[in-house]
């Protein structure tokens, strides 16, 4: 049991029904800053709370509910922390989108582990088009010439690009395998608090996308320009 959790068991129990779903969503992101996500357990959690696990199980029925709810949470602070599209051209525009993508979630280990395996799956469209930041993206998109079934494509391979591109980074630093930072810098110079940083807030001064991430964001937007109408690459020269 984590050092943490020990010392909350020695303190008074909390009252039956003096914890709600928003406390205990709350309390798993803090258990979560020095305990992996995929290692955390309900009792543990419950020491950690001072509630019996049955408070836990009254709202949350499986650890999975649990996730999902978590999840649910860090893509809200997610959205709020993209910042506003300032670039003009449609190739620029779609290069600082997902360069923010990656660079809020790899600034912030844990919400990356929740958010990456489902933001930008087809269940999540919805969701998506009600999202400001892509609704913007995807009108740029469509103020180029590309068609809206283009102009979904490209975000849904660029979003997937960008989360197989963190789900490896990531794992290779927890497996060992990455012993030192990519080339060009990597977001995990971020102070390592980061993830009880308040909705909104935005990665830390000088965190940036690594080399080679930029290199494959080239490469698709590269690809993108000659799946344009012919006509409208042809005004665009």
């Amino acid at each position: 049991m984590p050092a943490s959790a020990k010392a909350n068991s020695k303190r008074p129990r909390r009252a039956r029904g003096s914890i709600n779903p928003a406390d205990i969503v709350t309390g798993a992101f803090e258990f979560c800053r020095t305990t992996p996500v995929d290692e955390m357990t309900m009792p543990q959690l419950a020491a950690f709370l001072n509630v019996g696990v049955t408070s836990i199980y009254w709202y949350f029925k499986s650890k999975r509910e649990l996730l999902d709810a978590m999840t649910d949470e860090a893509l809200v602070s997610f959205y709020e922390s993209m910042p506003p599209l300032r670039s003009q051209g449609w190739e620029d525009m779609l290069r600082e989108f997902f360069v923010s993508f990656y660079t809020l979630l790899a600034a912030d280990p844990l919400k990356c582990d929740l958010i990456v395996r489902r933001i930008g799956h087809q269940a999540d469209e919805g969701a998506m088009r009600s999202w400001n930041r892509a609704e913007q993206l995807l009108t740029a998109l469509a103020d180029a010439g590309f068609p809206p079934s283009l102009a979904r494509h490209a975000f849904f391979t660029l979003s997937i690009y960008t989360q197989g591109f963190l789900l490896v980074e990531r794992t290779g630093r927890v497996s060992g395998a990455i012993s030192s930072p990519p080339a060009g810098g990597s977001a995990d110079l971020v102070a390592a608090d980061a993830a009880a940083a308040p909705r909104g807030t935005q990665p830390a001064a000088g965190s940036a996308a690594p080399e080679d991430f930029e290199f494959g964001i080239t490469n698709i937007i590269a690809g993108l320009r000659q799946l344009r109408p012919s006509e409208e690459r042809a005004g665009a020269a």
